[in-house]
């Protein structure tokens, strides 16, 4: 049997809370370095051999053993008494070394004989001194120096950046730990929608399909190519079944009324629900499902620009959630330069695409009228997404920002 929605239509801020807690982060996986950009890593990136990994050479110049001046030999394992042998910067020093004499702290001189030896240089007259001798054990960076091995250079939690990655190839890492990418599938619903061309026939085109996938990547999951489906009961059942993936996005299918199956199927499938409709203009008909082998089924409804006010509302907190992405307390907020359209009804929450101005005196928001193909001219010209509460809206209210992915704190701008 499922189970109901919590109290039924949910206001927004308590679906979004909801889709952003029922979730755990997924399992810790090792990925390759080519792999693991844009991830979490899911432990700290550590040092695997201590640094250095021997007593090695500060600067570019020579070994020396015993007193100058020091005959040049060939490189060797083992220095003896007298002679110096060449390193360059970071080359492990062979054993019974005394110090590393710098180049720039030493001349070399071929004498009669033809062998070549080194001289320290006073440092007070930069002249050559036979009985100058460095002090034991300078010039040498000794084994563990800069950092023994397990040294954590970068905690769990880090984002796979392009230079962290760079560092753990420096470090000999070919993977790193990282939270396992959510896999989140996308079924288009219904037979009138085409998927190329122009709208023709009393059917218009599949906006969905091409889009949500982009929407789920840029969030560090792994959006599967859409599907698309006509709305069969047998045929959505099917589909949820066999679908290997962690979310699974619908569109379409969501109103009540026994010519949309989603509901039905959900219930023979027995999951439980989580949301059953948001108190959000636009997008009421949203829903969010967990199936009983514990994947997530999002219900979004099939217009256009109700569906992206569901992805922001509760797509975008239960990947943050599965990512093991917590929220931090920055929250960004706008000054409205304009009113807001009206929500659908008064206890609506409105979610309007914004255009951002920064100014040294505050962050303004001016509303993006919904016109063009599918209204959907405003989101897609958006800054930001305005969360306006009911009752609020006129011009001079303060109201809160998410990105045009549904994130809250989110860089970019300055607030």
């Amino acid at each position: 049997m499922s189970t109901p929605g919590l109290d039924g239509i949910l206001p927004w801020a308590q679906a979004r809370q909801i889709a952003s807690t029922c979730a755990r982060p997924l399992p810790k996986v090792a990925a390759r370095l080519d792999e693991a950009g844009g991830h979490r890593l899911a432990a700290p990136l550590v040092t695997l051999q201590d640094d250095p990994p021997a007593d090695c050479a500060a600067s570019a110049g020579f070994a020396v053993r015993g007193e100058g001046p020091w005959l040049v030999t060939e490189a060797t394992d083992v220095v003896t008494a007298g002679h110096a042998v060449p390193l360059a910067a970071g080359e492990p020093v062979p054993r019974h070394t005394d110090a590393v004499l710098a180049a720039e702290s030493a001349v070399t001189e071929r004498r009669r004989d033809g062998r070549t030896v080194v001289v320290a240089v006073d440092p007070l007259n930069d002249l050559p001194d036979e009985a100058l001798r460095p002090e034991f054990g300078s010039g040498i960076v000794t084994q563990a120096q800069i950092a023994q091995a397990g040294h954590v250079l970068a905690p769990a939690g880090t984002i796979v950046t392009t230079s962290l990655l760079a560092l753990a190839a420096a470090a000999g890492h070919d993977d790193v730990p990282i939270i396992r990418p959510p896999v989140v599938g996308v079924l288009v619903l219904g037979g009138a929608l085409l998927d190329r061309g122009l709208p023709r026939h009393h059917r218009v085109r599949d906006a969905l399909g091409p889009s949500i996938p982009a929407f789920i990547g840029s969030l560090g999951a792994r959006g599967n190519p859409a599907v698309r489906a006509p709305d069969t009961a047998d045929l959505l059942l099917r589909e949820i079944e066999d679908a290997a993936v962690d979310v699974l996005i619908t569109t379409g299918s969501t109103a009540p009324g026994p010519e949309n199956h989603l509901r039905r199927v959900l219930g023979d499938l027995g999951a439980r629900w989580l949301v059953d409709g948001v108190a959000v203009t636009p997008g009421a008909q949203m829903l969010l499902a967990r199936l009983p082998d514990g994947r997530f089924l999002i219900g979004l409804p099939g217009q256009p620009a109700s569906a992206l006010a569901g992805l922001v509302t509760l797509a975008s907190p239960l990947i943050r959630a599965l990512r093991d992405d917590p929220l931090t307390a920055a929250r960004r907020t706008a000054v409205l330069v304009d009113d807001a359209p009206l929500a659908d009804y008064a206890d609506d929450t409105a979610l309007v695409p914004v255009a951002i101005d920064v100014s040294s005196a505050a962050t303004s928001a001016r509303p993006l009228p919904g016109q063009g193909p599918a209204q959907l001219t405003g989101w897609a010209g958006a800054d930001a997404i305005a969360v306006v509460p009911p009752g609020a809206g006129v011009r001079g209210d303060v109201v809160e920002l998410l990105d045009v992915l549904g994130r809250e704190d989110w860089p970019g701008w300055s607030a």
